[in-house]
């Protein structure tokens, strides 16, 4: 079937069966009401001049509202570009303009941050304003007001090498890379993963990821719908949230979690009662886990106390999911399932070549689901060949069984509450403050967040460390997204480095270890990491 076929199939066979579920208010839209939304506001966005292959921009907190806003882009043949309302000035001027969409939807309450950053700005009221400002004299899109139009025939000419989607993701550069995906392999790669991980109708998912990344807009938006399942949307998680957690996952039934690593530890922490532990035991069929690394211990603990089988996967950025466990029982650490159908992997060596199975390298895979490409410094997509093996950055290994087992990265990124955090462009603003002569980023373990960030700073000569830290944390707090934030300062002679002059990153963190549990009084400085919202 085409791409217009499949998604009119969908809404023909689901029609009166309920789609989306307003976690606070408790209202519930059919799949047949989406629709019908879907259609009206992405005719309003024809008659305001979005036309097909054109790029919109979206701002916009978790809501009901953005996925018909996204399905609405969609409908009209434009490219969606997520942009997390939690994201530094800079970072949002950056995707601005590098992807240049005709312009950008947004809330009342967010229009003047995305007009600062240069952008064609259109403010859609959400559900939530609309009591508050009902005599707002701006350009902007009452969704509960409009009406469909006759002229306007949804997925009219779409194709599945149509672009979906653009998203930012932190790469191991300064500025993070922008890479799209097209239509055909996501819906290709949501129904392989679904399949293989019984997801149906009767799934009822939990939306408390950011909307504005693939967890939130992928997994548990695209992902649900191609199956007829329905989604609860809910606020994005953090340690308040934590508070009524169970609760509202029980009042909308929902059965199917799909949690970060660091959402797990709050939960832990923060939970006191029985409520959640009841729940999944009577309810939860399935209890997802991915964006960052789970150890070991937090995974035994939480299945242990909550009665829940945690089904970890694998998958990237540019990949889209790669593996689904088919073993109920774990054969190892780091097992996170087999290949997707369509999907081959393979393990190399340090020259390249492929390595016998149960032997440690980097992951390769090739995916017919692989990225379209980057966007370049003008905007352009950069086109990457599916044919060819995608170097991860990973290392594990393969079991006799096609099972794989992933180890460690070798890319240098920072995973802090399931967000991909750059060191480079960490670097990149510490170096603009006064007195340092160098900077290096580098992780420690974190029991809450699964990494933290420390800042080692090789200080100019004559410079103390106390005379300039305040203005070195301003600075961060100026450039730096909130998630982005040193969580330690300390100060150092000398990096070690290779020959070439690199900073070797691991003898660095092992330093770095070593002044943590020394306490090294005078060169270290701590701020309070702050309960922000940790599953971006």
């Amino acid at each position: 079937m085409t791409i217009r076929e499949q998604v009119l199939d969908i809404i023909e066979r689901n029609g009166d069966r309920t789609f989306l579920v307003d976690a606070i208010t408790g209202r519930q839209i059919t799949y047949k009401e989406f629709h019908r939304l879907a259609c009206a506001l992405a005719g309003e966005l024809r008659g305001r001049g979005l036309r097909r292959g054109d790029r919109l921009g979206v701002m916009f907190p978790n809501c009901c509202e953005l996925a018909v806003l996204y399905f609405a882009a969609m409908y009209s043949g434009v490219t969606i570009v997520p942009i997390n309302p939690n994201l530094s000035a800079s970072d949002v001027r950056f995707i601005v303009s590098s992807c240049g969409p005709r312009f950008v939807i947004t809330t009342t309450a967010l229009q003047g941050r995305v007009a600062s950053a240069g952008a064609a700005t259109i403010a859609m009221v959400a559900a939530q304003e609309q009591a508050s400002m009902p005599g707002l004299s701006i350009e902007k899109i009452d969704l509960t007001a409009l009406v469909e139009r006759t002229d306007f025939l949804p997925l009219e000419g779409a194709a599945e090498s149509d672009l979906l989607v653009i998203v930012y993701t932190s790469g191991t550069t300064a500025r993070p890379k922008l890479l799209a995906h097209r239509v055909g392999s996501m819906f290709r790669n949501a129904r392989a993963f679904a399949e293989k991980q019984g997801i149906d109708q009767s799934s009822r998912f939990y939306l408390t990821l950011s909307m504005a990344y693939m967890g939130g807009f992928y997994n548990l938006l695209i992902l649900p719908f191609l199956h007829g399942a329905s989604v609860v949307i809910d606020n994005v998680f953090d340690a308040r949230s934590s508070l009524n957690f169970w609760d509202r996952t029980n009042r909308h039934r929902a059965n199917a979690l799909w949690f970060a690593p660091t959402v797990m530890s709050i939960l832990m922490k923060m939970d006191r009662g029985r409520a959640g532990e009841e729940f999944c035991r009577s309810s939860v069929r399935h209890a997802f886990v991915g964006f960052a690394p789970l150890p070991i211990k937090l995974k035994e603990d939480f299945e242990a106390r909550y009665g829940v089988h945690l089904i970890e996967n694998y998958g990237l950025s540019e990949t889209l999911f790669v593996t689904a466990r088919s073993r109920e029982v774990d054969v190892g650490t780091g097992y996170v399932g087999e290949a997707l159908p369509g999907i081959d992997l393979r393990v190399v060596g340090d020259d390249g070549s492929p390595v016998p199975a149960a032997t440690y390298g980097e992951i390769q895979i090739l995916s017919p689901d692989l990225t379209a490409g980057y966007l370049d410094d003008r905007g352009q997509l950069a086109e990457i060949d599916a044919a060819e093996w995608f170097s991860s950055g990973d290392y594990g290994y393969l079991d006799e069984h096609g099972a794989l087992f992933v180890t460690g990265r070798k890319k240098d990124i920072i995973i802090r509450g399931g967000v991909n955090i750059s060191p480079a462009a960490i670097e990149e603003a510490l170096l603009r403050a006064g007195g340092i002569a160098d900077a290096a980023v580098v992780s420690i373990p974190h029991e809450l967040y699964g990494e933290d960030i420390v800042a080692v700073l090789k200080l100019e000569p004559g410079v103390e460390m106390e005379a300039i830290l305040d203005a070195v944390m301003a600075q961060a707090k100026q450039d730096l997204a909130a998630h982005q934030q040193p969580a330690r300062y300390i100060a150092i002679d000398e990096f070690p480095r290779t020959a070439n002059g690199k900073v070797q990153k691991v003898q660095l963190r092992q330093l770095v270890l070593g002044k943590l549990q020394m306490g090294s009084g005078a060169n270290l400085r701590s701020r309070t990491p702050d309960a922000a919202k940790v599953a971006d």
